[in-house]
Parts: C-alpha cells; structure tokens; sequence
C-alpha cells in the first residue's frame, strides 16, 4: 500500500478479524501494512521490513461467514521501531512517520506520465496482462506510479524498494526502468529461442 492508493481487502482470518474489529472501535481506524522479509520454518513468525505504510478504514462491510469487505485508503509510510504480537495474535507496532512527512504533501511532477504508459502497454504485453489501456491512458493521478506498483505483478522486494523510495519522481524512473528491463529480457529470451 503507498500513500494516497486505495487497498481493498478480504478479510476472514480469525486474527485479522480481530485486528479490524479494534481498528474500527478506534477513533481514527488506521491500520499499518508492512511486508515480511521472509517466512521462517514454522510459519508461525515473520521478520518485517522497516518501512511500511498506514491506511484508513474508509469502507467497510460485514457480509455472511463472519467476513468483512474493507478498503484502506493509503495516508503515510512510516519506519518500523518495534513490533509485537499481542494476545489476539495480531503485531501492533511503534512506528515513526517523521522521515516521511511529504507523503501528506501532493508532490508536483515534473514531467508526465507517458514513457511509463508507454513502456506498461509493452509490459502488459509481454507478460500476457489483460488491462483496459484506455483508462491507464487517460489515469492523469500524480501517484499513478504508486498505483500501478500495487497491482503489477512484481517481486514483493522490488515493491518495497519503490515503497522506500522517498520521491514519487524517483519512484516514477525506477519503475520505469524495472518494467523496462522486464520487456527487454523477455525480447532476449524471444530472440535466443528464434
């Protein structure tokens, strides 16, 4: 999740059940996301990176099977300074959002968008997406970047370097830069097999 991006999510595990019911009875209904760096042998405890970023509950919907369908909208990354897990087996953390402070800010974009929608269509292409091009086209959003670093399928440690990555203009070129070596290796691996 980044700053200023729309999270839906499924919820149905017992734990996170919990998690959203405490978020809900809070007054600000903030929720933090934060990656793990990797699952030990018992599946039981994660390592988590040190950036992350909170959300707000900003819709909500308790449907059958005691689920509940919520989005987050994305407000600020943060910096992780401890976390534990508590009785209800969620992790509640001591975090530190003062290295992020211009996520609260609209940063203003040098230059446009079109060499990454450029270089998505190519992506898309390669990688066999179905998306409808036209809405991208038209997406005028100064966080498109961020966007459309949560919905494609890259490596979860490539997303995190975006998500640490303290500008959206610099966000912008190194997920340019990643989509385009995608598109490059797999046109490599097109004319090796030819």
């Amino acid at each position: 999740m980044f700053p200023n991006t729309y999270l839906p999510l499924n919820i149905f595990e017992p734990r996170y059940l919990k998690m959203i019911d405490k978020a809900l009875a809070s007054d600000n209904r903030l929720i933090g996301m934060i990656q793990p760096r990797g699952i030990n042998n018992n599946n039981l405890d994660t390592s988590l990176h040190n950036v992350g970023c909170v959300g707000k509950i900003i819709k909500f919907e308790e449907v059958e099977n005691r689920r509940y369908l919520i989005t987050l909208k994305g407000l600020n990354r943060f910096n992780l300074i401890k976390e534990i897990t508590n009785n209800d087996n969620f992790k509640v953390a001591e975090i530190d959002w003062s290295f992020f402070i211009e996520d609260l800010e609209e940063e203003k974009i040098k230059e446009g968008f079109s060499n990454l929608k450029l270089a998505l269509r190519k992506y898309f292409e390669v990688k066999d997406i179905k998306v409808n091009n036209e809405i991208i086209d038209l997406c005028q959003d100064y966080n498109l970047v961020d966007q459309i670093t949560m919905i494609c399928p890259l490596a979860s440690e490539e997303k995190q370097l975006l998500l640490e990555t303290l500008s959206i203009t610099k966000r912008n070129a190194l997920l340019l830069s990643m989509i385009e070596s995608y598109t490059s290796e797999a046109n490599i691996s097109d004319v090796i097999k030819h």
